[in-house]
Order: C-alpha cells, then structure tokens, then sequence
C-alpha cells in the first residue's frame, strides 16, 4: 500500500514537472505563445496606425 501511494505520488510530481516545463518552454522569451503575442501586438499597432494616417490625411489635423 505504501508503495503503490509513493508511486501515484511520484506519477503526479513527473506529469506536474511537465506541465511546468511545456509552460515555461512556451512563454519564454523565445517561446512560442511569446512569438504569437509579439506578432497580434505589431499587427494591432500598425492597423491603428495605417487608420490614424488615412483618417488624418482624410480629414486634415496635425
């Protein structure tokens, strides 16, 4: 009985320490949700910034 609670505790400690290290690996500075955060931000900011030009050259402003 011991045995076999140090093993299933053991099985959770290994499937949590991967859980850990795919999250770490993805968020990283070169991971891969990173990456794609990274990529929405810059198309986010040049759509508002194509919009504000077009807008400004439109209407007029400073």
């Amino acid at each position: 009985m011991v045995v076999r609670k140090a093993q299933s505790i053991l099985e959770y400690i290994l499937v949590l320490s991967a859980i850990v290290a795919a999250v770490v690996a993805a968020t990283g500075q070169n991971g891969v949700v990173t990456k794609a955060v990274d990529k929405m931000f810059n198309e986010a900011s040049g759509t508002i910034t194509d919009a504000s030009t077009n807008f400004r050259n439109n209407v007029g402003g400073n």
